[in-house]
């Protein structure tokens, strides 16, 4: 059952921070106070670091993005306002000597996501590129970084109080959002006077998009291109969506084609479109407010199936194809704490990320993950027996993964319920190139039968739903 409440994210304003034009305006225009804003206290605050009779080891934040400039905007709507002046440009407080590198340490490579939205016909009404850290989502990104450094260097005292690259790793998927919401977390944990003191800039760690694990590679394997495909080419046509789907393009004046796929409507654009003016304090269509809800449920299933798929059947292939390599990574590094060294790790991603963990980890309720959602994964170690145990959160709130009886769970435990979904480079691979949809979800292939895909549509399936 999808359940319409939605979760927020602890994030709160600082009036002393919000000095910025972009701020002010925010704060004097914003009528609805949204989850996506993070202006809403949750759990995390309270969160207990430090367990009796356990020692904090490790931890590994993975984080979405801060706010940002929409990245598709409504059909048959005006656009509103995104001037550069009011929504680009570096808070004064984020800002220190970093570099965003190559995971060898060799320069950045180039960023396909961010090529495209910089093309001149993509830029949005008033000049900013679509999918934009804005100033307001730099804030948000900060204060988590406050929130972070409060529990994990003021409370749980594991790493130093200032910036030691062998204590904090720092990685990003390679798009100017994730780099500047890891740039703005780093800042609020450590102070960007003190990290520009610093003799070496900190090193924001990227990697080329085809082999980045934080991401789903719908661009790269062809197997979960294809539930991709499925979900965002014909799941507006699913029972239920359909009929949601038509009237919403009947509200925005429409003429429907009747050609299946072929609509002129998506809900994950709508959502981003309605959630970008809400959280930067724009208005939409008054006549969309009434089914506001039923547009954020059904861009969520959209979503969901696009990484864990609609079909029962495909379910497990899914998930291993869109999270099992991010997975393997967090199995990894916990299991080798000791011989890394390192005590944190800061992975900055996407929705489309925390969808497919979310999922994966059994913990997903249907809502799509706000702005500055994070899931965290810290290891503990007993002080008696010394065996490993983990706890993961999401937005503050400890959870129950898929099959472990309790929030904190030994890592054996952990392994043995959600390990089989991670998957090495080799799997991965032969997966991606088998033939294995044909013989387990006959209902996504028949819909491709003789289908024709035009430029939008393979633009569509090529790039995980969301971005």
């Amino acid at each position: 059952m999808f359940n319409r409440k939605v979760v927020g994210v602890s994030v709160g304003f600082s009036s002393c921070l919000a000095a910025g034009v972009g701020l002010n305006f925010f704060k004097k225009n914003s009528k609805l106070d949204n989850n996506e804003k993070g202006t809403q206290k949750t759990e995390a605050e309270k969160r207990k670091i430090l367990l009796d009779g356990y020692e904090l080891k490790q931890v590994q934040v993975i984080i979405r993005h801060g706010a940002r400039t929409p990245i598709h905007t409504m059909l048959n709507t005006e656009q509103v306002d995104y001037s550069n002046q009011m929504f680009i440009g570096d808070l004064p407080y984020t800002v220190y000597k970093y570099q965003a590198v190559n995971l060898d340490g060799g320069p950045r490579p180039i960023s396909t996501y961010d090529a495209h939205y910089s093309k001149p016909e993509r830029l949005l009404k008033g000049g900013a590129k679509r999918g934009w850290l804005t100033k307001l989502g730099q804030d948000q990104m900060y204060q988590i970084g406050r929130l972070l450094r409060k529990q994990y260097i003021q409370e749980a005292k594991m790493i130093d109080s200032e910036f030691n690259p062998t204590q904090i790793y720092v990685r990003s998927t390679n798009t100017d959002r994730t780099v500047g919401t890891a740039r703005c977390l780093v800042a609020g944990m450590f102070g960007a006077e003190a990290l520009s003191k610093l003799q070496e800039p900190v090193k924001i760690h990227v990697r080329q998009q085809s082999e980045d694990e934080l991401l789903p590679r719908t661009g790269v394997c062809r197997v979960l291109r294809q539930i991709n495909h499925y979900a965002m080419i014909h799941g507006g046509d699913l029972s239920g969506l359909r009929e949601n789907r038509l009237l919403i393009e009947d509200l925005l004046g429409f003429e429907p084609d009747g050609t299946p796929g072929k609509h002129k409507l998506n809900f994950i654009d709508v959502r981003d479109d309605i959630v970008a003016r809400e959280t930067h304090g724009y208005p939409y269509p008054e006549k969309l407010k009434p089914h506001r809800p039923m547009i954020e449920e059904n861009a969520s299933k959209v979503m969901y199936y696009a990484f864990c798929a609609h079909q029962e059947s495909e379910r497990e292939l899914a998930m291993k194809l869109s999270t099992g390599p991010l997975l393997k990574l967090l199995i990894d590094t916990a299991e080798n704490a000791e011989q890394l060294g390192t005590k944190m790790y800061l992975y900055s991603c996407h929705d489309s990320t925390l969808v497919g963990l979310l999922g994966t980890l059994d913990v997903y309720d249907f809502n799509w993950p706000p702005f500055g959602s994070h899931v965290i994964l810290e290891m503990y170690e007993n002080k008696e027996d010394k065996k490993k145990y983990v706890r993961v959160s999401y937005n503050g709130k400890d959870q129950i993964v898929r099959g472990c009886s309790s929030e904190l769970t030994s890592l054996e435990d952990f392994k043995k319920n959600v390990g089989h979904y991670a998957i090495d480079k080799k799997e991965y691979n032969e997966v991606c190139s088998s033939n294995i949809l044909e013989v387990i979800a006959k209902d996504v292939m028949a819909q491709e039968k003789g289908e024709i895909e035009d430029s939008e549509d393979k633009e569509r399936s090529d790039t995980p739903a969301g971005m």
